[in-house]
């Protein structure tokens, strides 16, 4: 009840007192608005997974990495005779990018795929795995070097993880495999309005493109070919569509909220 001061007429009384019903209704429509655009989310993962201690998944073979353009390779030569495997050592790509990986031994695939040593030349790289080129120059370098030892490995391993995480970007590790896991959490982790049941991963193998998709809810992503990420693949991570909900209804909420401020002022005004 609203006490009409000293003054005031009735009339006023009743307008504040309408103005008041009015925008409390308002509030309360908006706040169940608001509610019904932010449905229980389900933010388990694996959700078929059993309640036993441990879980046996089927075996998979993990994906042979495929050195390709770009790319920058450890390499270390090692044999009987020091000095020989020295001077094969003794060179590496001049390109400032592989330098910086690794100042000793780095090798950078260059555009046509090869790669330059000093002496042997130039060996073609792209297109085959790091153990297939192992081989190969095991087989160069023996010409020069008397029982070698030839360890190769990948120093730019480099992904993407986009859309609704907590931490999107591009990542470099100094890792040859890593896990669509391991990746979120380098990203930390998927956000409330994640999708869980529909990740993609955007891949650019030699220029062949696919795109996978994951779910996170299920425990196939564990045999999934998508589960072991390639170099340069992007995962994409889907919003819900409530989330654009939330959004329009925070908008609206703050619009409101400065209305009603506005209101009560004018109401406050009225009664004095």
């Amino acid at each position: 009840m609203i006490d009409c001061p000293k003054g005031c007429s009735s009339s006023s009384v009743k307008i504040s007192r309408a103005i008041s019903l009015r925008v409390a209704a308002i509030l309360i429509v908006i706040s169940i608005y608001g509610s019904s655009c932010l449905p229980s989310r389900n933010l388990k993962y694996f959700t078929n997974l059993s309640d036993s201690g441990v879980v046996r998944l089927p075996q998979m073979d993990k994906p042979a990495a495929i050195i390709m353009p770009d790319d920058i390779l450890e390499i270390k030569i090692l044999g009987a005779n020091p000095e020989t495997a020295a001077l094969l050592n003794s060179y590496s790509s001049s390109s400032a990018a592989a330098t910086a990986a690794n100042p000793n031994n780095a090798y950078l695939v260059d555009n046509k795929g090869d790669i330059e040593f000093p002496i042997m030349g130039k060996i073609h790289a792209a297109g085959i795995s790091k153990e297939e080129f192992k081989d190969r120059l095991k087989e160069r370098v023996a010409k020069y070097l008397k029982d070698p030892l030839v360890s190769v490995k990948f120093t730019n391993f480099r992904f993407s993880v986009l859309g609704e995480v907590k931490a999107p970007g591009s990542f470099l590790v100094p890792h040859e495999r890593v896990t669509v896991l391991e990746a979120l959490g380098l990203s930390g982790d998927m956000t409330t309005y994640s999708r869980r049941s529909n990740v993609r991963v955007i891949r650019d193998s030699s220029g062949i493109r696919e795109i996978g998709q994951l779910d996170f809810t299920n425990k196939d992503i564990f045999t999934s070919k998508y589960y072991y990420l390639q170099r340069n693949d992007v995962v994409y991570v889907e919003a819900e569509k409530s989330k654009s909900q939330f959004e329009d209804f925070s908008r609206v909420s703050a619009i409101v909220a400065t209305l009603a401020s506005v209101i009560a002022l004018a109401v406050t005004i009225l009664r004095k």
